[in-house]
C-alpha cells in the first residue's frame, strides 16, 4: 500500500471550517461513548538541552471511523521572527488492522481549525449567551475561534485584548463583512467586565482574567498551554469543567491546584466530551458562572486528518505517494 503526502493546502481543498466543527462535535461524543482510545499526550521539551521548543505526541484510535494514527504538534519559540507559525504540526494516519502508514499529513491548518472549532461547539453546550465574546490573545488560534463562533453562534460584540497594541487594534481586519461589532481593549479588565463569553488564547504563564470581572451566566474558556486565569475563578464558579480530565490535571489552568491537592479527578462536574454525549449534565440555569477549561485532545485532528484523506482518495487526484515496504 502506497502512502500518501498530504499537504496543508490540499486538506484546505477538499475540508471546510464546517466540516471541522462537525468533526469535533462527533469526536467528543464518540470519546465520552467510550468509543475511542486516546492516551494522554506526552510532551518533549527540548529546551534543557538548548533548543527553543517543545512538542506533544497524541495518538488515538477512532472505532466509528476505523482509523489511527499520531498528531505531533509543538511550539518553536524562534519561528515567528522566521517568518513562521509559532505552532507546527504533522499527522501519521496508519491502518489500525495492520499498521499500514495510509498517509503523512500536515496539520498545520488542521490544527488551527480544530482549536477555532472547540470554543464553538463548547459554547453550545455550556454558554447562556453570545452577545458579547472577549478573546484575550488576537493570534492565528483567535482568528480561527471567532471564525468557527461566528458560524455556529449569533455575535453582538466581539472584545479583543492583546499585549500588542498593533494585533488587538488590527484585528478587524480579519472579519470585514462581519455582522458583529469589533473593539479592541487595551483593558482586560474593562473587556471582561459584562461579557458572556470569556476566551483566553495565549502562551502567558500569568493571571489575565480575575473572578470579580466576571458576570452572573458567563463561560470562561481558557485555552492556552499554561496558567491563564484566577484560580479563585474554579473555587467559586457554579461548574468547572475539562475537555480531559487526565490530561488537565498535569498541565494548563489546573496544574497548580493539582499539584496541592485542592483540585482532583472528582472536583469537575465532567469532561466536556460526556456532556456532547448527553451522560453528564451541562448548564442549568442562565445564571450560573462556568469554567471550562479546552487542553486540547488529538483524535478530533484525527477525525479531521481521516475525512481529507478519504475525500481526496475519492477524489481520485493525483497525489504524491510513497512506497514505505518496497
Amino acid at each position: 500500500m502506497d502512502s500518501l503526502i498530504i499537504t496543508n493546502k490540499m486538506v484546505q481543498k477538499y475540508v471546510s471550517i464546517e466540516d471541522v466543527i462537525e468533526c469535533v462535535e462527533n469526536t467528543w461524543k464518540w470519546y465520552g461513548e467510550k468509543n475511542i482510545v486516546m492516551p494522554s499526550k506526552i510532551t518533549t521539551d527540548m529546551s534543557s538541552l538548548g533548543v527553543n521548543g517543545w512538542f506533544n505526541s497524541m495518538p488515538s484510535y477512532i472505532h466509528p471511523l476505523n482509523s489511527a494514527g499520531i498528531k505531533v504538534v509543538g511550539g518553536y519559540s524562534d519561528n515567528p521572527k522566521n517568518n513562521l507559525p509559532f505552532i507546527r504540526a504533522n499527522l501519521l494516519l496508519t491502518d489500525p488492522s495492520n499498521g499500514d502508514l495510509k498517509a503523512l499529513m500536515c496539520g498545520d491548518w488542521i490544527s488551527d481549525a480544530r482549536t477555532g472549532a472547540q470554543p464553538a461547539v463548547a459554547m453550545k453546550y455550556l454558554a447562556a449567551k453570545s452577545d458579547v465574546i472577549t478573546v484575550i490573545g488576537a493570534g492565528r488560534q483567535a482568528y480561527y475561534s471567532i471564525e468557527c463562533i461566528r458560524r455556529t453562534h449569533k455575535i453582538g460584540e466581539l472584545r479583543v485584548c492583546d499585549i500588542r497594541p498593533e494585533a488587538r487594534e488590527g484585528f478587524a481586519k480579519y472579519f470585514p463583512d462581519a455582522d458583529f461589532k469589533i473593539t479592541p481593549y487595551e483593558s482586560i479588565e474593562e473587556a471582561c467586565k459584562e461579557s458572556d463569553v470569556i476566551i483566553t488564547l495565549t502562551t502567558a504563564d500569568a493571571v489575565l482574567v480575575e473572578e470579580p470581572w466576571c458576570k452572573k451566566g458567563c463561560l470562561v474558556l481558557p485555552m492556552g498551554s499554561f496558567h491563564e486565569v484566577d484560580d479563585d475563578i474554579a473555587r467559586k464558579f457554579d461548574k468547572i469543567y475539562l475537555d480531559n480530565i487526565a490530561q488537565g490535571m498535569h498541565r494548563g489552568q489546573f496544574l497548580n491546584m493539582a499539584h496541592t491537592g485542592e483540585i482532583t479527578a472528582e472536583s469537575f462536574d465532567a469532561e466536556l466530551p460526556d456532556v456532547v454525549a448527553g451522560i453528564k449534565k451541562g448548564r442549568d440555569n442562565s445564571e450560573q458562572r462556568i469554567i471550562c477549561q479546552l487542553v486540547g485532545m488529538g483524535c478530533p485532528d484525527l477525525a479531521v486528518a481521516t475525512l481529507a484523506y478519504n475525500r481526496i482518495v475519492a477524489s481520485g487526484e493525483e497525489v504524491v505517494s510513497v512506497d514505505m515496504i518496497g
